[in-house]
């Protein structure tokens, strides 16, 4: 039997790509493109505009109603601010400082409007009270007084207050703006030029009493600093009675004499003290001589001058030829020249006692002078030292008196600056008291009455309603994507799961040619049809998939969950892969939900369905049968080939990790060029067993019921066990607007539409 899946419309799967394989969510795995914003904003394009017109028609109602039945009116005035600080009405030209400092004044006087204890003091005013704007929020008598719960009335009326009364200092500007917002134009104009008059009046009572306090303080110091004055002039006048010198406290003059005089003590005691050095020199040399009997050259002289001793060196020196004749007469040893002899020596001892005896009385003679000129020269430095003693104490006190002088001079003169700087601020803080702008402020006028409604503005509703719809649309139509969480489209399986995306099968509502098909068999029936086409894409994929471009032999395919069209899926690949003209082998390994009985019925012998085969795959497992051929039979389709899933076992779990199902696999691959299991769903644990013993596993996912989180879990799953997870494929993926299977659909119909219209 021909397969018609080898029609003309093959040239379209021999140019696949390889299946694009996805990273792992990473930073901006969530992020979306511009070209999917742009799909969300198609699809829902009418959703959008219909909100945007129903929130414009609703900005228009909102104000036709209040225009009719709570229109509101404004009513406004100025009040000028002058320069923060006091400033001083004398000087011209002051310069209004800073502008950011002038601009938190204004804005401090705004907000003194809207203090709770002003807005208290104004509704307390008989004309606020007759206002039907006051009376809307409480009870009131003959008397203007408030009955029934008066706090609560207080507490709406400070409350529509704060609302609709408004106190602004625009930064560009010298003044603040007053305004209130109320139903009736009139009483919206009495409550400004209330809160005018109130405000302006309690700022000049506060600025009136803080310059009154200023100039109680400043004429306190002005007393204090008079009195500190007269302390210190007393104190300088008994200096100048006690001193007596009062002339000189005031100049140097007494200062240099006082300096030169002790200069010169200071001169003379060193001059006495080099003398004095000089005579305790003297008389050391004086007291050696005496002790070594040394003569200088003028006791020398006195001694030669010496009458006596120039006789006795006369009587000696005519001894001596007399002895010189003895000893030529008598001889040394004559009695008579030893007498001589005695004689002359008894005179030369004689003649050197007499000189001793002169250097002697000349020595302490000088000795004497000396001392005596020590003694004087000791008393004169004693005389000196006390001088100098006196006059630097004398400097002391006087240095002490004049510093003391000079302490109260400068204090005088300070106290003076001091009362001169208070006498002036009294004066200027005196004006100042009588100007008329004491407070900073200045009213620029009454309000005027509004006549035009500030409420409503039709320039923001219309707009305002617009935009409020426009952004609802937007809102909601992006919350409807955002908020589903299931695998809808291919981009969502490649931007959330860890495995590529081997085909998208399109939804039967996008493909007109399946209608009244049975889609098991929508390849072999419709073998023109998109959806065809996709199946033969995921052949296409497989093929490639494989290391080298060497295709898998067996392949599991499995799902998360019974109904989301892995059978189909396997019954239709298993038809593309037979364009190859090649055997095929399918194998039903879902005990609990078999289907290849009934998409392949077994004929009898007669030529009428068989209602069950003879065995099936459960039947070899447990070893009712010999061999695989056993339970091998054919479809009914040329070179495809089925083993049916036989009866539920009570181990399936366990018999698919029996040695018999890895040689029945074995076997089946040099017999087979392609294996293709359908097997059970993740639910159970025998898919995760069948998936660890094939070449490859797909896993299919329904568009219309698989969450994001099953497909991850399921992925994750089929890992731990070591599966090789080839891929996944997208069941009834629906075409949406702006998105890509859209418009590659139209082609594709356009496409075939063409070539079935040529002529052959």
């Amino acid at each position: 039997m021909n397969n018609p899946i080898q029609r003309p419309n093959q040239p379209m799967a021999t140019r696949p790509a390889r299946p694009p394989m996805v990273a792992g969510p990473g930073p901006g795995a969530m992020a979306m493109t511009p070209k999917e914003i742009a799909g969300i904003l198609r699809r829902h394009i009418w959703m959008i505009i219909l909100l945007t017109v129903l929130g414009t028609i609703i900005g228009g109602v909102a104000w036709f109603l209040c225009n009719r039945f709570i229109p509101k009116y404004t009513a406004a005035t100025l009040i000028e601010v002058l320069p923060k600080g006091i400033k001083d009405p004398t000087k011209i030209g002051d310069s209004p400082g800073q502008k950011d400092l002038y601009y938190q004044h204004r804005f401090t006087k705004a907000s003194l409007i809207k203090q709770q204890a002003m807005l208290e003091k104004l509704i307390q005013l008989d004309a606020i009270k007759d206002t039907n704007w006051f009376k809307q929020f409480a009870e009131v008598d003959e008397n203007n007084k408030i009955t029934g719960n008066v706090n609560k009335a207080i507490r709406k009326t400070l409350e529509d207050l704060e609302d609709n009364m408004g106190a602004s200092a625009p930064r560009d500007q010298d003044f603040i703006r007053l305004s209130m917002t109320c139903g009736d134009p009139k009483e919206a104009k009495l409550i400004v030029d209330q809160m005018l008059t109130l405000f302006l009046a309690e700022q000049k009572t506060l600025a009136e009493g803080d310059v009154s306090e200023k100039l109680t303080d400043l004429r306190s110091q002005q007393t204090k600093i008079q009195r500190e004055l007269d302390i210190v002039l007393s104190s300088l006048d008994s200096i100048r009675e006690g001193t007596g010198i009062a002339a000189s406290l005031d100049g140097p003059r007494y200062n240099d004499y006082m300096d030169e005089n002790m200069t010169d003590l200071s001169n003379r005691a060193s001059l006495l003290e080099t003398q004095r050095a000089g005579l305790e020199s003297d008389l050391k040399i004086l007291e050696n001589r005496v002790k070594n009997q040394e003569y200088d050259q003028v006791v020398k002289e006195q001694i030669e001058n010496d009458p006596v001793a120039r006789q006795m060196r006369t009587n000696l020196a005519a001894m001596e030829p007399v002895l010189s004749r003895q000893r030529n007469r008598f001889g040394d040893e004559h009695r008579i020249v030893k007498e001589t002899l005695a004689a002359i020596k008894q005179m030369e001892t004689d003649l050197v006692n007499r000189q001793n005896e002169i250097g002697d009385i000349f020595r302490r003679s000088d000795q004497q002078r000396t001392q005596d000129a020590m003694t004087s020269l000791i008393q004169q430095l004693e005389t000196n030292r006390q001088q100098l003693a006196k006059a630097q104490a004398d400097y002391k006190d006087i240095e002490k008196t004049r510093t003391e002088y000079a302490k109260y001079t400068r204090q005088k003169e300070e106290k003076e600056a001091m009362l001169e700087s208070v006498n002036q601020q009294i004066e200027t803080y005196t004006v100042i008291h009588e100007d008329a702008t004491l407070s900073t402020l200045k009213s620029m006028g009454l309000a005027s009455l509004p006549r035009e409604k500030s409420f409503p503005n039709i320039k923001l509703f219309l707009p305002g309603g617009f935009m409020l719809g426009l952004l609802a649309g937007l809102g909601l139509a992006f919350a409807i994507e955002m908020l589903s969480d299931l695998l809808k489209t291919p981009s969502d399986v490649m931007r959330h799961l860890k495995a590529p995306l081997m085909g998208s099968i399109c939804h039967t509502d996008d493909d007109d040619d399946v209608e009244g098909v049975d889609l098991y068999h929508v390849v072999r029936q419709a073998p023109y049809s998109v959806m065809s086409e996709c199946y033969r894409q995921l052949r296409t994929n497989l093929k490639l998939a494989g290391p080298g471009g060497v295709a898998h032999k067996t392949l599991l395919v499995t799902s998360g969950e019974a109904g989301d069209g892995k059978t189909t899926v396997a019954v239709n690949m298993a038809s593309t892969l037979l364009a190859e003209d090649k055997p095929v082998l399918l194998i039903d390994a879902n005990f609990r939900r078999p289907s290849t009985g009934r998409l392949f019925p077994q004929a009898q012998a007669n030529g009428t369905p068989a209602e069950f085969s003879d065995y099936g795959l459960s039947n070899y497992l447990m070893g009712q049968c010999a061999d695989e051929n056993q339970i091998i039979r054919p479809s009914g389709i040329e070179n495809l080939y089925i083993i049916d899933s036989g009866p539920l076992p009570a181990n399936p779990t366990e018999l698919f990790t029996t040695e018999r199902m890895k040689t029945l696999l074995e076997n089946c691959k040099h017999r087979f060029e392609y294996v293709v299991i359908d097997g059970p769903a993740t639910l159970v644990s025998d898919s995760k067993t069948l998936a660890s013993q094939v070449d490859g596993t797909i896993v299919v996912f329904n568009a219309q019921t698989t969450h994001r989180g099953a497909g991850m879990r399921i992925l994750r799953e089929l890992r731990d066990t070591h599966a090789n997870v080839l891929g996944t494929v997208l069941m009834g993926v629906k075409t949406r607007k702006g998105g890509y299977f859209r418009e590659y659909y139209r082609s594709y119909q356009e496409y075939q539409r063409v070539h079935v219209e040529q002529p052959v």
